[in-house]
């Protein structure tokens, strides 16, 4: 069983509750327009079931059928000890190599790219991520079941999201054994020190044995994100911004041997002759201004849309395909707007306008039942007054954009 669809309503209270912690303690570690990023970036992550072509399904289900050498047992004790450790070292190899090879960092980075770090990084998750199975393929060739492995993948999973806070110190003889908020700080931060550290997701054994430790230093404050900045809130350009810059490096690459490495080498590593974007741990944090107005709507507008993903995913079988593939579209326009909106781009309400404007046409070939038909037209006429208050705003009175 996957847990971590009935885990995400906890995930957003904690969020929720980490916050009011920072603010009555003063230390508040979120941002408005960071935190929505993460949130939409979490958010997108779902739809890709979808979409997706299940090519990895396909190669675990032919392995479990053809190739598994034990019939293990998954309503064993000892069986689901082992399925959890060797998980979280198939893990480890996993991040690892998503942290060393380009073609696995292009997918990882979007979980990086967040300046700060609260919980709703945790959230923060890549929607391309489809190679990194690659590296459980022995675990299924052992014979662990596939719902054993879905379920200890997705209890490995809830276990990191606590580790992504700054409110909670070191924690003694844990920090020797387990994953802490302490040591994972240290591999978000993108100081020198602390790159390409601390792999672990339950487990920091892992990382002591295999010599990637690094302990976190109280003379070394970390810097969150990635040193060739995203600067940008727009989630769909996050998950392709590093895939674009390899494609971009490669096509520029006179040999071809240098082509294929390019992607089999550390992010950090540019094929000679190449101009790498420019690269600096120490540059300032990504704080375009945008109108409270703006940054109002966005906000709004963000949990409608994580609705409709839920709902999309739940009752997806009772539409037909190209209705939800328009649909899942739909929403990434829409997500795509909310980044727009928060970088104060003059143009975010012609596309708020373009956004409005489909719904209107989906809701038309759609055909839903009248309590969603109500629901959703007084989201449209919420939408369109919040459309032209932005307008109005822009043009009339400038002064209120302020930091996002």
């Amino acid at each position: 069983m996957n847990y971590v669809t009935y885990a995400v309503p906890f995930f957003v209270l904690a969020v929720l509750l980490e916050f009011v912690y920072g603010w009555w303690r003063h230390s508040n570690t979120y941002r408005l327009a960071d935190t929505l990023n993460s949130l939409q970036l979490g958010t997108l992550s779902r739809l890709r079931g979808i979409v997706q072509l299940g090519l990895m399904g396909v190669v675990f289900e032919t392995m479990t059928a053809n190739w598994t050498l034990f019939d293990l047992d998954p309503s064993h004790i000892g069986v689901w000890i082992f399925a959890f450790v060797a998980y979280d070292l198939g893990y480890y190899f996993s991040h690892r190599y998503g942290h060393e090879w380009r073609i696995l960092w292009a997918s990882h980075v979007v979980h990086h790219s967040s300046e700060e770090y609260n919980l709703s990084t945790a959230l923060r998750q890549t929607s391309t991520g489809w190679l990194n199975g690659i590296f459980y393929i022995p675990l299924y060739i052992i014979g662990i079941p596939v719902e054993l492995m879905i379920t200890v993948g997705s209890l490995n999973l809830i276990y990191q999201f606590w580790v992504h806070t700054q409110h909670v110190g070191r924690l003694g003889p844990l920090e020797w054994v387990f994953v802490t908020p302490s040591n994972h700080r240290v591999h978000h931060a993108k100081n020198p020190l602390y790159i390409d550290r601390n792999y672990g997701g339950v487990f920091i054994l892992w990382d002591r044995t295999f010599g990637t430790f690094q302990d976190e230093l109280p003379d070394e404050t970390p810097r969150y994100g990635i040193t060739r900045q995203l600067n940008s809130w727009n989630p769909l350009w996050a998950n392709v911004h590093a895939w674009y810059e390899g494609v971009q490096q490669m096509w520029q690459t006179p040999k071809l041997r240098d082509k294929v490495k390019l992607w089999f080498k550390s992010p950090a590593w540019d094929a000679p002759g190449v101009l790498p974007p420019r690269a600096d741990w120490q540059a300032p944090n990504y704080n375009p201004a945008a109108s409270a107005v703006a940054r109002t709507m966005s906000f709004v507008h963000f949990w409608p849309h994580v609705g409709a993903v839920f709902a999309l995913l739940a009752f997806r079988d009772a539409f037909a395909e190209s209705q939800v593939l328009s649909c899942a579209a739909w929403l990434c326009l829409g997500f795509y707007v909310q980044g727009t909106l928060l970088e104060g781009r003059a143009y975010a309400h012609w596309l708020e306008w373009l956004r409005i404007g489909c719904a209107a046409l989906l809701l038309v070939w759609l055909m839903p039942g009248e309590p969603l038909l109500t629901a959703s037209l007084a989201y449209l006429a919420l939408s369109t007054l919040l459309n032209v208050v932005l307008i109005k705003t822009t043009l009339s009175d400038d002064r209120l954009r302020s930091p996002g």
